[in-house]
């Protein structure tokens, strides 16, 4: 039985009376708001470990949940509870979710697996006092993907692999991710394209683009389209774990600086 205390703030009772459940499924305590004043209710008379929180509530239609959650309780956790959309209002979700405060972001409707994947991710974090930085690595050669998790592992990254980009977004939240290390194609122009697609999608994620690099002129411009199109770091085969640790931490600073750059400009 889990000693951690989740507050959910959802509007419609029903899925409040659902979500609520599959979170006491996992061991954790649950309290309920059905609106955000309530819910800041809670989060000054009660000692919370998570908040859960639709983004679009009957008392805050503005877009400012998160930042009115996060001021109210600085040391939270926050999960934002997103209702899906295109790729663009998903890209557009993110970068406000991220930058109002949340860590994570749950697309409804999410399965009893995924919250409880989350929940396991908290509280581990409560636990250690720590945060590891979260790692995709999208590769479709098993062996290599086992390469790349074992040498970031051990420097204390937190590890998810998938063999495309598809099977790998399955797996994780966006919103929890600090770097992706993904093979690209620099014989053709879809290495930028996929790159290009996954800045748009992963604002302030680290991106290391993985390819052999090969000594035609076809490659070596489309090499160089690849980091036009937002890879933070080309990193060639083949690479040494050390290179790889290299390249993921190089790669997180510059993503880091460029996202708060963005943010600035768009203030």
């Amino acid at each position: 039985m889990s000693n951690y205390t989740c507050l959910l703030i959802e509007d419609s009772m029903i899925q409040a009376r659902v979500i609520s459940q599959m979170i006491t499924r996992t061991g954790w305590a649950t309290l309920v708001a059905l609106d955000l004043n309530s819910g800041l209710r809670m989060l000054a008379e009660e000692a919370l470990d998570l908040v859960i929180s639709d983004l679009m509530l009957p008392d805050s239609t503005d877009g400012n949940t998160i930042p009115k959650v996060r001021q109210a309780a600085p040391d939270v956790t926050i999960a934002a509870i997103s209702a899906g959309g295109g790729r663009e209002t998903a890209s557009s979700l993110l970068e406000r979710a991220k930058a109002d405060g949340a860590e994570f972001l749950l697309q409804k409707p999410f399965s009893q697996e995924r919250l409880q994947s989350l929940l396991t991710e908290v509280a581990e974090r409560l636990q250690s006092g720590t945060r590891r930085p979260h790692v995709l690595v999208v590769e479709p050669s098993r062996t290599l993907r086992k390469i790349c998790e074992a040498g970031l592992k051990e420097h204390d990254f937190r590890v998810t692999c998938g063999a495309n980009l598809d099977e790998a977004l399955d797996l994780i939240d966006v919103l929890d991710l600090d770097a992706v290390v993904t093979q690209v194609d620099v014989t053709s122009e879809d290495g930028a394209e996929l790159v290009a697609m996954m800045r748009e999608a992963f604002p302030g994620v680290a991106i290391v683009a993985v390819s052999d690099k090969g000594e035609s002129d076809i490659a070596r411009r489309a090499w160089l389209k690849t980091l036009e199109a937002g890879a933070d770091v080309a990193l060639p085969k083949p690479f040494t774990p050390a290179e790889l640790v290299s390249s993921v931490r190089n790669g997180m600073v510059l993503a880091a600086s460029a996202f708060l750059e963005a943010a600035r400009r768009s203030a």
